[in-house]
């Protein structure tokens, strides 16, 4: 953040002296404005995703404007936090159809005594796995995919909080078992 900070500064610099030497520097508020965005960009990555693991995965990608990367990293890094949390070896919408599953799952969000605990659990299981469809495999499966900082931005947060719940679900005696 410091280095775009710099190079804003220094951009905003030339800027002036070009102009006060009047010299014709033709492009650059565009440089500047260009630079504003990435700074503000980055201001809001570091507002908006505070999780340590997903900052690993993703900040240098988010960086250096590789947006779509970011997000697929992401996705990788949740699918990371469900392996870590529940000893599976699975990987994608298999993983979370077996760690979040409502009759024998690895991870539990709750007690799942009643409608609104299942509801509770097979929605962020669907939500997981849709992040998985919706998110890695187009970016993971095909070239030329891009993404805004913006909405890049709106997909990490989501994948942040799909993590800081997993992380915080309770493990069951199922995920203790060794996995084939």
């Amino acid at each position: 953040m410091r280095n775009v900070r710099h190079v804003a500064d220094s951009a905003r610099l030339i800027q002036t002296l070009a102009r006060e030497l009047g010299l014709g520097f033709p492009f650059a508020d565009e440089i500047v404005g260009e630079v504003a965005e990435v700074h503000d960009a980055l201001a809001e990555y570091d507002r908006r995703v505070v999780n340590s693991r997903l900052r690993s995965a993703t900040r240098t990608r988010f960086l250096s404007g590789h947006y779509a990367d970011a997000v697929e990293s992401g996705v990788k890094a949740l699918n990371e936090c469900v392996r870590a949390r529940s000893g599976s070896k699975e990987d994608g919408d298999g993983l979370m159809t077996s760690v979040f599953s409502e009759k024998k799952p690895k991870l539990r969000l709750n007690r799942l005594r009643t409608d609104s605990d299942r509801s509770e659990q097979r929605g962020h299981m669907m939500m997981c796995q849709g992040v998985v469809a919706g998110w890695r495999n187009p970016r993971a499966h095909s070239t030329g995919h891009e993404d805004s900082p913006e909405s890049a931005l709106a997909m990490l947060e989501h994948i942040e909080y799909l993590m800081r719940v997993t992380e915080a679900a309770t493990r069951t005696r199922q995920s203790r078992q060794p996995t084939s």
